[in-house]
């Protein structure tokens, strides 16, 4: 054990490198299990559940790099919990907006099904619109709202692995989580680019049951809704700022 660990603090190590180990080995299997099982889905609603596994495992990567950093360095311990926190406060308007269109369009439809869906945008362009932002989200693409909750969580990975290694301690770990979730976005990116091709390119349903039946409108109650809880996952990048500090506080506080 290096020599610049306090005692107290290293006598505890090993049980901490060992949870950080085993949240990460949990967070790799939630993620890739997640995004797999959405990856072959029709059906929209179990797609988005899938998905909401994946998401999970995402938050779990965070609490690993704490663990890991916990007696180590304190502030590294802090910022990965405010990445969680930042995270989770991005991903509950991006995962509302999503199972929100999916609902009303299920009301309107009677129809889960992708399929049914094909060319939506040319009878209601607004809500696939909302959808795709939220998708498009989802995913951590620029300008939206998800890329700032995804950066925060690789980059608590990133700190977290360069600690652990100044303080030398084994932190290869660290850098698979990195590995994985990146290769996990990828996997996403397929299966929500693929939701919003088949609303906005593919042509509309001529022998489908709910062809032409669409009764849910963009000027509405509901469309309000949507466009009211999809304005902060398009506008969240403009200053974020905010939301990382009173993440950080809230970190400080829960570990203080």
């Amino acid at each position: 054990m290096p020599n610049h660990i306090p005692l107290q603090v290293a006598a505890l190590q090993p049980v901490r490198s060992f949870i950080a180990k085993l949240i990460a080995f949990f967070a790799i299997i939630t993620c890739t299990f997640g995004n797999l099982a959405a990856y072959g889905q029709n059906n929209l609603k179990r797609l988005l559940a899938y998905s909401t596994i994946a998401h999970a495992g995402y938050m779990m990567m965070p609490v690993s790099a704490a663990v890991a950093m916990a007696g180590i360095d304190a502030a590294g311990a802090e910022r990965a919990i405010a990445a969680l926190a930042i995270y989770m406060a991005v991903y509950l308007f991006m995962n509302l907006a999503a199972f929100a269109v999916v609902a009303l369009l299920r009301n309107a439809m009677r129809s889960e099904e992708l399929p049914d869906y094909a060319g939506l945008i040319r009878r209601s362009p607004l809500t696939v619109i909302c959808l795709a932002v939220a998708l498009f989200s989802l995913i951590g693409l620029p300008p939206l709202a998800g890329f700032v909750g995804k950066f925060a969580i690789f980059a608590s990975l990133v700190d977290g692995y360069q600690k652990v290694e100044s303080a030398g301690l084994p932190g290869f770990y660290l850098l698979l989580l990195l590995i994985v979730g990146g290769l996990n976005t990828a996997i996403s990116l397929f299966y929500y680019l693929r939701v919003v091709k088949v609303m906005s390119i593919d042509d509309e349903p001529r022998d489908s049951a709910t062809a032409g039946s669409l009764a849910f409108s963009d000027v509405s109650l509901g469309g309000a809704f949507l466009w009211v809880i999809t304005l902060p996952t398009a506008l969240l990048i403009v200053s974020w700022d905010w939301l990382s500090q009173v993440s950080l506080a809230a970190a400080r506080h829960l570990l203080s």
